[in-house]
C-alpha cells in the first residue's frame, strides 16, 4: 500500500498510539509504558469482535528503527503468537507500507489457522487502508 505522504509523517502516525482509534478498528487504545515509544513499549487495545463484544489485547514493540520499520508481537488477549511488521519504503514524496502479519495458532484452533489468518489480515488491510484516507486527506 503506498500513501501519498512523507515516510516520516506516516511512521509518526503510526507510532502515536492516541493516533491508532481514529483510524484502526481499535475502539480504544493507550500506551502501557511511560516515555517515548521503543523497543518493549506495550500499548492496550479493545476491539470489537462478534455480536457487539469487544477484546482486549496487549502488543509489545519488537523493533524500532525510525521512519524504517516497526514491529510487534502479541503478549496477552490472543489465544495464539502474532506478530505484525511493518517496513516504510520512501518513494518520490510518497511512503509504500510493506507489511508482515503471522499467526501461530496452536491445539484446537491449528486447524482454523488459514481462516484466522486471512481474518486478521483483512481487517488489518482495512485498518491501513483507512489510515492512507485519512493521511492523504489531510484528518491525520
Amino acid at each position: 500500500m503506498t500513501i501519498e505522504r512523507s515516510v516520516q509523517d506516516v511512521f509518526a502516525v503510526l507510532t502515536h498510539v492516541g493516533n491508532a482509534a481514529k483510524w484502526s478498528r481499535a475502539i480504544e487504545e493507550e500506551l502501557l509504558t511511560p516515555g517515548p515509544m521503543a523497543i518493549g513499549s506495550r500499548r492496550r487495545a479493545v476491539v470489537p469482535t462478534f455480536a457487539g463484544r469487544t477484546s482486549e489485547n496487549v502488543m509489545e514493540l519488537t523493533e524500532l528503527e525510525p521512519d524504517r520499520r516497526l514491529a510487534m508481537r502479541g503478549v496477552s488477549g490472543f489465544p495464539f503468537d502474532v506478530r505484525i511488521a511493518i517496513d516504510l519504503v520512501r518513494l518520490d514524496g510518497a511512503t509504500r507500507l510493506d507489511w508482515l502479519v503471522s499467526l501461530a495458532p496452536t491445539g484446537l484452533l491449528r486447524p482454523m489457522g488459514p481462516l484466522l489468518a486471512a481474518t486478521f489480515r483483512r481487517a488489518f488491510a482495512k485498518d491501513l487502508g483507512n489510515l492512507k484516507a485519512m493521511m492523504e486527506a489531510g484528518a491525520l
